[in-house]
């Protein structure tokens, strides 16, 4: 698949006439949502370009494209269910911190061990906020025809509050959500920004859900003394 068909996906999502997500349709038409094209969703094969983009991609952050957003988008890749895209989300943001090198600090204000509800993904010492979009989800404004990864820098969200235009831009969220949908997003609805984790995949969590990603990685060998 090609750039130009992604384009051709993501318009026709960001067109629908009460998509909820403002800040993406105000990035979308300003050219300001970037993206590029991966492999191997939640294998770690593009874990350390994704990283890279990352870093690169907040370097970009300017009072002037306020509404910039990066997307990595895994067009041969399409989970079945959204147990698998959750799990393969984690999985690919924990595979970017097997590169320690590019991935480099966490953000001070947000807590790095996973059980925490302060909790927030980080690289390079600041922190993205995270959505998922794959064909199966539940939301329809997270529906792509392949999986997606959307990032946006954690300060996006602070400097709306700054200038008071947070609330509103919610409100407007929701409105939107329930003209789409008939329904806000639970996890939304329930959790706002007191656990930004269990809302990255948009699959509607239970309370004692827990967060999967890892900093370090994981051994998938067999014990030598397993027997069959």
């Amino acid at each position: 698949m090609d750039r130009s068909q992604v384009e051709k996906d993501l318009q026709n999502l960001l067109d629908i006439k009460t998509y909820p997500c403002i800040a993406a349709v105000q990035a979308w038409k300003r050219k300001e949502l970037l993206f590029d094209l991966y492999s191997g969703f939640g294998t770690g094969v593009s874990a350390r370009a994704l990283a890279s983009q990352l870093v690169d991609f907040k370097k970009q952050q300017t009072p002037r494209n306020f509404f910039l957003t990066y997307m990595a988008v895994f067009p041969e890749d399409v989970s079945q269910d959204e147990e698998e895209f959750e799990a393969g989300l984690w999985r690919e943001l924990s595979a970017m911190w097997e590169h320690r090198d590019i991935a480099g600090e966490w953000d001070p204000r947000f807590s790095a061990n996973p059980d925490d509800k302060n909790f927030c993904f980080s690289l390079d010492g600041s922190a993205f906020f995270v959505v998922g979009l794959h064909p199966r989800s539940s939301r329809q404004a997270r529906r792509l025809p392949y999986n997606a990864l959307v990032f946006n820098l954690y300060d996006q969200f602070i400097e709306l509050r700054r200038k008071g235009l947070f609330d509103s831009m919610a409100k407007t969220i929701r409105e939107r959500d329930i003209q789409l949908q008939g329904s806000v997003n639970p996890m939304v609805e329930t959790y706002t920004n007191t656990w930004e984790s269990i809302q990255y995949s948009g699959r509607n969590n239970s309370p004692d859900w827990r967060c999967p990603f890892h900093k370090e990685k994981r051994d998938e060998k067999v014990p030598p003394d397993f027997q069959i």
